[in-house]
């Protein structure tokens, strides 16, 4: 936050910050990079998967490739800290290593960080990608505690692991390009 703050007040334009829905997240991670606009970061190198995502949820995408750690699968992850400017030679450059990736984002999937990346996928003409969106459907969404809300929605940690297991076996099987809504 406090990176964020100072990159706000510096720049020269509007900016906005989100402030996550449900509070601080109980996992830290510690960031080396000074966050310069458009410029997203590599938190953990992998090969197996790319992970990205935004805000609150980079905590949990985190939590995720540790736990896929302990099932021998890498999983590269992406603070992408920008959906506009994003940072797209970093992104893509993950893609075409991993060739699976998903998005983690607190928001609505149709317009956010899931839409994005799939564009980016169709204009680099990035191909044999597996990908999946990990966000809210754009319709009205029940109040309720935030676990509880993620959990119907399949943003729990333990639901986006089992995924990436099966995405894992169609990349061993057979790769192919298809986006699972």
């Amino acid at each position: 936050l406090r990176q964020m703050l100072e990159f706000a007040v510096n720049y020269n334009g509007p900016i906005a910050i989100l402030d996550p829905r449900g509070g601080d997240e109980k996992t830290k991670f510690i960031t080396h990079e000074k966050i310069e606009k458009g410029k997203a970061e590599i938190l953990r190198e992998g090969e197996d998967i790319s992970i990205i995502a935004i805000g609150k949820m980079v905590a949990k995408a985190q939590n995720v490739a540790e736990l896929l750690e302990k099932k021998g699968i890498e999983a590269e992850v992406i603070n992408a800290r920008f959906l506009k400017p994003l940072d797209k030679e970093t992104i893509t450059n993950s893609i075409e290593k991993t060739k699976n990736v998903i998005t983690i984002e607190d928001g609505i999937i149709e317009g956010g960080l899931g839409t994005v990346i799939e564009e980016l996928i169709q204009e680099e003409k990035l191909k044999d990608v597996v990908f999946n969106k990990f966000g809210y459907p754009d319709r009205f969404i029940k109040h309720g505690k935030t676990e509880e809300i993620e959990e119907i929605y399949g943003l729990t940690e333990k639901n986006i692991v089992e995924y990436v297991e099966k995405s894992r076996e169609k990349v061993v099987d057979r790769v192919e390009t298809f986006v699972i809504q």
